[in-house]
């Protein structure tokens, strides 16, 4: 069962913005960051309420179809709309803690009815925060419109999407100061960014988070430390070095990497302080590309305390106590005086922050703990799932992000 952290009050983050300027795929990097961290937190929106509609044509798109001669759509626009509202009420007033709401917020009238209905129906302390995304780049319009959209309505042209959102863009009213409340603007994904009344810890990680997004699809190379002498001792932990064949394995990762980023250089590397991370980025990447690595503590095993060194026979001997503790609860579990898979989330964190804002393909050669949590991170795994989760040795993962999900392959590199 997991455990979540549990918020000093409930916190509703809500999106403004005309179709397609990315408030869809903000909501998702943000909900999916945010369960990461422990925050039980779930997306409330008009698609989301009208999927779950049996009644209405799902071929549809009600967010955003406009026809002045059939008022249903907007009825049924506002009905989906205030459906994902009283959801989120009750999602919030049993165990959620946090909760984003994409629904009609594109006019101060809509604002203000929205903040109007959580006052009177949200029976506990909440806070708002309120997140607009305003894009005026034709390109980045088109390509959201392509996967946002034309995936979803396949009989639909750009030029119907445009034609209805240039309707709706008539009453569109950006947020101002003056409407007292607490929000960002992220301007062109986040070229230009505005920042107002911010209050709390929380709200500013979030803030932290969002000026590390952008648009760009790029890949992500998740690879673990070659064999070492501990593999062939069955030890957990310590600092060894790679053995002989670990040494052969890094060289054919090299390979690999010649023929996978053909030529490329414009690649952030990371790995760890550990011997077998840098001994294994140096003979794959440093020798054969002459790309630096960035070698940070953040990326290092999980701390094994006490236990650190000993083989898996000698702790089952020693330490029958903690191994039962572990399989009980491999989440929370930490060896004495060590970590558990929550520290190492939390020690990683500032990764992810690297990860999202760099625009080019990012290599990580780091350990199992570490890519565990990263891993989950971008397929957006309950945190509970993490410790079995399948890293395999000499295998590179490679992950891209794209819109609402993570595409992956593995090559065994043997």
């Amino acid at each position: 069962m997991q455990q979540y952290k549990k918020t000093q009050y409930k916190l509703i983050l809500v999106l403004v913005g005309l179709p397609a300027r990315g408030k869809t795929h903000i909501t998702y990097k943000l909900n999916r960051y945010l369960n990461w961290i422990g925050y039980k937190s779930e997306i409330f929106s008009i698609k989301g309420a009208q999927q779950n509609n049996d009644q209405l044509d799902q071929n549809i798109d009600y967010e955003l179809e406009i026809d002045p001669n059939n008022p249903q759509f907007a009825e049924v626009r506002q009905h989906l709309s205030t459906t994902a509202a009283q959801q989120l009420v009750a999602f919030l007033q049993s165990d959620g803690d946090i909760a984003l709401y994409n629904g009609l917020t594109s006019t101060k009238a809509d604002r203000q009815k929205l903040k109007s209905f959580f006052k009177e129906t949200l029976k506990l302390e909440y806070q708002t925060f309120w997140i607009e995304s305003i894009c005026d780049d034709p390109q980045v319009i088109l390509n959201n419109i392509n996967e946002s959209k034309l995936s979803r309505f396949k009989d639909k042209t750009i030029e119907q999407f445009m034609n209805h959102i240039d309707v709706l863009a008539q009453n569109y009213e950006s947020l101002e100061n003056k409407e007292n409340l607490s929000y960002i603007k992220l301007i062109n994904i986040g070229k230009l960014v505005k920042v107002h009344m911010l209050e709390g810890y929380l709200c500013s990680k979030i803030v932290s988070f969002l000026l590390n997004l952008h648009a760009n699809n790029r890949q992500i190379y998740l690879v673990r430390s070659c064999q070492t002498e501990y593999h062939l001792l069955d030890k957990i932990g310590g600092d060894p070095e790679l053995s002989a064949t670990g040494k052969q394995n890094s060289q054919q990762l090299g390979d690999y990497f010649i023929e996978e980023l053909k030529g490329n250089k414009n690649v952030t590397l990371f790995t760890s302080q550990m011997k077998r991370g840098i001994q294994t980025q140096q003979r794959s990447i440093g020798e054969k590309l002459g790309i630096k690595a960035l070698k940070t503590k953040n990326l290092d095993e999980i701390d094994y305390g006490i236990c650190d060194g000993l083989t898996v026979k000698e702790i089952a001997a020693k330490y029958p106590k903690q191994i039962k503790e572990r399989k009980a609860n491999p989440l929370e579990f930490k060896y004495p005086r060590g970590e558990s898979f929550l520290d190492v989330i939390h020690r990683v964190e500032p990764i992810i922050y690297e990860i999202e804002r760099s625009r080019d393909p990012v290599l990580i050669i780091a350990h199992v703990a570490v890519l565990k949590c990263l891993y989950a991170y971008y397929h957006c795994n309950q945190i509970s799932e993490i410790p079995n989760i399948d890293i395999p040795i000499n295998c590179v993962i490679k992950l891209v992000p794209i819109p609402y999900h993570c595409l992956e392959s593995r090559v065994n590199i043997k």
